[in-house]
């Protein structure tokens, strides 16, 4: 039990309303964004290469796997591109040898990583950009753009779609940071439960936890209270379900009870 309460207090007193919680939103969103990065079949050879540049810059892999793709699963990964005159090269470029998928975490993951690769077009990395990956790694040829050797999602919501393709089980969403966890605990249980662990703790029950069950059920500040109702409120027609004429005839004439002896008898 005293374990319990050096618990809270540290929660209470350690994460609780503390100075950080006066970060943005949007700043906390930088801090712990995701994105999906791909290295292409033309840059899959310089793969460890790569991955250490990526890595200088700030970026943390989280998950990372190899895979190949075929036909029909690389038109699902680049579903957003169906219809337009470059689809069937893409899906015929990306499943044309083996990828590496990794999951890329930082403080705004998705521009940061866009600024790394570059622009899409290899020329124009070369020409601007010529310390960018795609630059680096990604091939001029007569087929268009597609062996840019890089690819990352545009946003959010794509980063999610394309992390949860490789990684269905990741968890893309911020994570919540020690203050957030304090501040929702202060604010939402500290104050029912600390009461019912310290009344746990004067009556130590045999079976604590159904014990301190039974309290919190009872001392839920969220149950509606039920105010008793006054002799006038309760004389107000209003308050009273309507009879029926024969439902008022059937109360006041009771059932007739048969006759015992021999009539019943044939």
């Amino acid at each position: 039990m005293e374990f319990c309460f050096q618990n809270i207090k540290y929660l209470t007193q350690t994460h609780g309303l503390s100075q950080a919680s006066t970060d943005s939103d949007a700043e906390y969103l930088g801090y712990s964004e995701r994105t999906l990065a791909i290295i292409k079949p033309e840059a899959y050879e310089d793969a460890e290469a790569i991955e250490n540049h990526i890595i200088n810059n700030g970026f943390q892999i989280l998950a990372r796997r190899t895979v190949h793709l075929t036909p029909e699963q690389a038109a699902e990964l680049y579903r957003g591109h169906y219809g337009k005159h470059h689809f069937p090269h893409l899906v015929a470029h990306i499943s044309s040898g083996p990828i590496i998928a990794m999951v890329l975490a930082t403080k705004n993951a998705i521009s940061k990583w866009c600024t790394l690769m570059g622009p899409a077009r290899v020329a124009e990395a070369q020409a601007y950009w010529p310390d960018s990956l795609r630059a680096c790694y990604g091939r001029r040829t007569k087929y268009g753009d597609f062996f840019n050797g890089l690819h990352g999602s545009e946003n959010q919501h794509e980063a999610q779609r394309e992390i949860h393709f490789f990684f269905p089980s990741m968890i893309v969403g911020p994570l919540l940071r020690h203050w957030q966890v304090g501040d929702y605990i202060q604010k939402n249980i500290t104050q029912t439960l600390l009461p019912g662990l310290t009344a746990l703790a004067h009556e130590r029950p045999a079976e604590p936890i159904l014990w301190l069950a039974e309290y919190l059920k009872s001392h839920n500040p969220n149950e509606p209270e039920v105010t008793s109702q006054t002799p006038e409120a309760l004389d107000d027609p209003r308050c009273h379900t309507p009879v029926s004429e024969q439902s008022q005839i059937a109360v006041a004439k009771p059932a007739e009870q048969p006759t015992s002896g021999t009539e019943n008898n044939v």
